[in-house]
């Protein structure tokens, strides 16, 4: 009974939503609301879902690429769940890959069209934006939307019955659709047959995340010698987390799932080691999860996955898109 209820209200809010969204789209169509232009070639990089679907690891991925070739790229990123200085884990990371000593490129907000404007005003010739599918009042260049293999369609209904920020035919608006999170070896076409249909005009591409390797969370410590882990992780997709742990040769004990951009606090850090320790395990965290762990001496090893966008379909025409270089 308490189950029909909850799923009829769901189904009611699912649909409340897409009207709220149907009308902010008609607002932008009819030129009511007008998206706003700054001199940079602006690309998003964004979700038609919510969870993980990869896009930090891609945005990372493309500056790098564009850093290479000598152009003036920036990120944009929002501060969702920041700390107390007023840094997500996102932007965290992006920092420390990309500005290495000083910072500069790396802007970080509120909102995400003020932030692009700041770029451009700093002389930043590309603006990629984390998630800015669904930032109407930006007007962009191009925009890349990645779907998760497993789940493209986010149980296959809109919030909060389902996990799709946007209806299927928001994928119209995408010049490029990217399948991410494949298995080593899966055979992407199946999935992208099926988007091709809600997307007929979009570059379709494949890619995955490849381990990079695992490190010790603090500088100079050992790896265990076992490849038992218990993975913890407050990250929107965790059994994905999982999989790319087994991956990496590891045995997965145990899976501990947290929110989404969750900093730990130091009592359940504490809570989660002692576990740790007695299931003989490691503790695992991925690379945005150790920015927001409580860093503490203890017995138990504390190890980090890193992983890389790798490209399985497509990803040089992609890459030519974004960083304008042409088809």
């Amino acid at each position: 009974m308490a189950g029909g209820v909850i799923a009829r209200l769901a189904g009611a809010g699912a649909a409340l939503y897409e009207a709220a969204w149907e009308t902010r789209r008609a607002v932008y169509a009819r030129g009511w609301l007008r998206p706003r232009r700054v001199p940079a070639r602006v690309v998003s990089i964004g979700n038609l879902t919510v969870g993980g679907t990869g896009k930090t690891t891609l945005t990372l991925h493309l500056a790098r690429r564009a850093i290479e070739r000598g152009m003036r790229c920036a990120v944009v990123c929002r501060d969702y769940r920041a700390d107390r200085s007023g840094m997500s884990d996102e932007a965290t990371l992006y920092r420390q890959a990309l500005d290495g000593e000083r910072e500069g490129r790396v802007f970080v907000g509120a909102r995400k069209r003020e932030r692009a404007a700041a770029a451009a005003a700093a002389g930043f010739e590309t603006v990629l934006v984390d998630d800015g599918f669904s930032t109407w009042s930006l007007e962009r260049d191009l925009d890349v939307v990645l779907l998760d293999a497993r789940d493209p369609w986010g149980g296959g209904a809109l919030l909060p019955a389902g996990r799709l920020r946007e209806p299927r035919r928001a994928l119209q608006r995408a010049a490029v659709v990217v399948v991410s999170r494949l298995g080593p070896g899966e055979d992407p076409e199946p999935c992208l047959r099926e988007v091709a249909g809600y997307a007929p005009a979009a570059l379709l591409a494949a890619g995955r995340h490849r381990v990079r390797d695992v490190a010790p969370l603090h500088a100079g410590d050992p790896l265990p010698a076992s490849r038992r882990v218990r993975v913890v992780t407050g990250t929107g997709n965790p059994q994905a987390v999982a999989a790319t742990a087994r991956e990496a040769g590891l045995e997965v004990i145990s899976l501990s799932a947290y929110r989404d951009h969750h900093w730990f606090s130091e009592g359940e850090a504490r809570r989660e080691l002692d576990a740790a320790r007695r299931e003989d395990a490691a503790l695992l965290l991925t690379a945005k999860d150790a920015v927001r762990w409580r860093r503490q001496s203890h017995a138990t090893p504390v190890v980090v996955l890193r992983v890389i966008w790798e490209w399985v379909r497509g990803g040089d025409a992609v890459e030519r898109l974004v960083l304008g270089e042409g088809p």
